[in-house]
């Protein structure tokens, strides 16, 4: 453990958990708030706009979208006669998880998946707070950051039958794990981001940078010693810890690909095709690109009348100025690093749909916008517009017309 690692235990230490629940519980009951008030809308709106979908997703409730494949999953598995082939490209981890709280719930699938959606959020919450309190050095951040992700118009889909609560809580316990030095934690986790969705191998990049700085940082104590007296440089002992922590780094940086390889070959029993998971998830990305040519392919539809992605432009504009304000508020290199591959990843696609969820995930963001927020009137306005925009997002969601 370096002199970083223990200020960050000693800072720690004087967080008290239950400030960051009370902030984490305020998000979050808003948060249902709005994704009710949304449905009511959806609701009141049914009659009079064009439901591209008819009344499905309104019939469907919080199981709507991704939600009914989650559930075939739950109950039947990735061979049950009920499951779709393309049902593949969504992963095991929620469902398998789903599926030990279904006994509790006395076989009621739909209750079991929602009630671990909607706890993981609060988990995650909590974390996110822990995580910008440390990361930061600032409990006021933390506060913030702990009600504001809840009420993020994106994160609406902690409420449904989704997997990014899980996902958000997993990602931001292996931040923290590599915010204290604790690579053999972050690896656990890494690893069962990897099992929940594909994007989880992302965490090995941030795993990466700090495994890389940790090496720097103890070259760098090495060649201090060795200066300072050459029968001093490195015990058998020192060396020996020194190998068993870089196994653990190793392990860090790793185990999202294992946990994505272990994926793959349970979804793959169905189609016989370990990658088949990625050729359908590639087909409805409509392939890779540049997010900058995307957006400004967006714009010139935008130009034509052509509306289509607005909500996904506005998310990826909204998420980049986010960086910029983590830039400028030195954050983290690791963190820095998730969130613009992250965004990339999310944004990188002909087709850009659920850009907002698929960067709402990285805590870093949120974490960034509660830096901003350090005056009353910003945070007024940050929960006015975030709350409306959840309201008016999730009315589209159930309306069909916007994917999640």
């Amino acid at each position: 453990m370096g002199p970083q690692t223990e200020q960050l235990s000693d800072h720690g230490a004087a967080l008290r958990w239950s400030d960051g629940l009370r902030a984490a519980l305020l998000g979050w009951l808003a948060a249902r708030v709005a994704v009710g008030i949304g449905f009511l809308l959806a609701h009141g709106l049914s009659g009079s706009v064009a439901l591209p979908d008819g009344r499905l997703h309104l019939d469907q409730g919080l199981m709507t979208w991704d939600g009914t494949f989650y559930r075939v999953i739950t109950r039947g598995w990735y061979s049950g006669s009920e499951v779709p082939t393309d049902a593949v490209r969504f992963f095991p981890g929620y469902p398998a998880i789903g599926r030990v709280f279904e006994t509790l719930f006395l076989g009621h699938t739909d209750l079991a998946l929602l009630f671990v959606a909607n706890v993981a959020a609060i988990g995650a919450a909590v974390l996110v707070w822990r995580l910008a309190a440390e990361g930061t050095g600032e409990p006021a951040v933390g506060i913030r950051a702990a009600w504001m992700v809840s009420i993020i118009p994106a994160a609406n889909v902690m409420v449904f039958a989704y997997s990014e609560s899980l996902m958000l809580l997993i990602a931001t316990a292996v931040l923290w794990a590599l915010l204290r030095g604790r690579p053999g934690w972050a690896a656990l986790g890494g690893l069962a981001a990897g099992l929940l969705r594909p994007a989880g191998i992302l965490l090995a990049l941030p795993a990466a940078v700090e495994a890389f700085q940790w090496y720097r940082a103890r070259n760098d104590l090495h060649q201090l010693a060795h200066d300072r007296s050459a029968e001093q440089a490195t015990t058998e002992h020192g060396t020996t810890n020194h190998t068993a922590t870089a196994l653990r780094w190793g392990a860090a940086v790793g185990a999202p690909a294992a946990g994505l390889a272990i994926a793959l070959w349970v979804v793959s029993r169905r189609t016989g095709d370990v990658f088949e998971a990625y050729r359908i998830q590639r087909q409805l990305r409509d392939g890779f690109r540049d997010p900058l040519s995307r957006l400004a392919q967006a714009g010139i539809d935008f130009a034509g009348g052509h509306l289509h992605d607005v909500y996904n432009v506005v998310f990826a504009l909204g998420f980049a100025a986010l960086f910029v304000i983590a830039w400028r508020h030195s954050q983290r290199l690791s963190w820095l690093a998730f969130m613009a591959v992250t965004w990339i990843v999310a944004v990188g696609g002909n087709n850009m749909d659920s850009v907002g969820r698929y960067c709402m995930v990285a805590a870093p963001f949120t974490i960034a916008l509660a830096q901003w927020a350090d005056t009353r009137a910003r945070r007024v306005g940050v929960a006015a517009i975030a709350l409306s925009g959840t309201v008016w997002f999730t009315s589209e969601v159930l309306l069909g017309r916007i994917i999640p």
